[in-house]
């Protein structure tokens, strides 16, 4: 079956996300990242793109870039062609080290290209590796000194130039609608379970983590439904996850997920004729263009 045609950003802005084989580590040392940040450095000069965020984890790669379209998969093939060069040399082995298809998703709003800054710098906080500002291998560093494979002015632009906002734009806490919606683009098995457990509880207006379990079983099978389909709009969590989360036996889960598929269609058709949304409906996010 033949892979669906890569769409172009309207913006010429890209998150690209490089990922192992089998999300095996890519990166061995420190000094397998340098030679990853020189190659950036090389390819930036032969096709000229802007580079505005950055992550290097070891089993994956996050750039946030802006370039002529019919660049992007020259600058992907080039990186990876390079990596692996070096890679196999180094370490006597043969064969692609990196997923032969990298992933990229178009940036067309400002709200969106802030998120996913956000997101990229936030990646080895997220991973429990360090905070951010400690982390070596990201961009965030590069915004708090001096820059050399960034281009910084675009990102800053967007807070009136102030550090200090960006700063705290980054390390705002409430970002976890960030990690929902990006989380599956990334790795599904990235979340763990504290991760899943705070973003249901601020989708759901839960206080305390002893009481999502309760939530979850209410007397009425309808309410269970209405909850349960918020639920399966989690990103980048597994059905597993879920009833180790709300304490309700895999099997079980799956046929009240599957219940809640089928009688999806009437429920809207029930919203449409009685005009009422009687669903919880997802926390939202108000996108804004540049």
């Amino acid at each position: 079956m033949p892979r669906p045609l890569r769409t172009f950003s309207n913006s010429k802005t890209y998150h690209v996300i490089f990922k192992g084989i089998d999300n095996q580590d890519i990166f061995y040392d420190n000094q397998d990242k340098i030679f990853f940040l020189k190659q950036i450095l090389e390819t930036k000069k032969i096709f000229d793109y802007s580079l505005y965020s950055y992550c290097l984890m070891d089993n994956h790669i996050h750039l946030v870039l802006k370039c002529e379209n019919d660049f992007l998969s020259k600058i992907a093939q080039s990186l990876m062609i390079r990596y692996a060069h070096y890679f196999n040399s180094k370490y006597k082995r043969t064969g692609p080290i990196l997923q032969n298809r990298f992933k990229s998703k178009n940036i067309e709003t400002k709200d969106y290209f802030l998120r996913v800054c956000r997101y990229v710098h936030r990646n080895p906080e997220n991973a429990g590796i360090c905070k951010t500002e400690d982390y070596q291998w990201s961009s965030y560093k590069e915004y708090l000194q001096k820059e050399k494979l960034i281009d910084k002015k675009i990102l800053l632009y967007y807070f009136n130039n102030s550090l200090d906002t960006f700063i705290q734009f980054t390390k705002n806490t409430d970002y976890l609608q960030d990690l929902e919606d990006l989380a599956d683009y990334e790795l599904l098995e990235k979340l763990t379970d504290e991760q899943v457990c705070n973003i249901i509880m601020k989708k759901f207006n839960i206080s305390k983590i002893e009481d999502i379990s309760t939530f979850f079983k209410p007397p009425s099978k309808q309410i269970q439904e209405k909850r349960l389909k918020q639920l399966e709009q989690i990103k980048g969590t597994n059905i597993s996850q879920l009833s180790r989360i709300v304490r309700i036996s895999r099997g079980k889960l799956a046929k009240l997920l599957k219940w809640a598929k089928k009688n999806r269609h009437q429920m809207s058709k029930w919203q449409k004729r009685t005009g009422t949304n009687w669903l919880i409906s997802p926390i939202s996010i108000v996108s804004s263009t540049p």
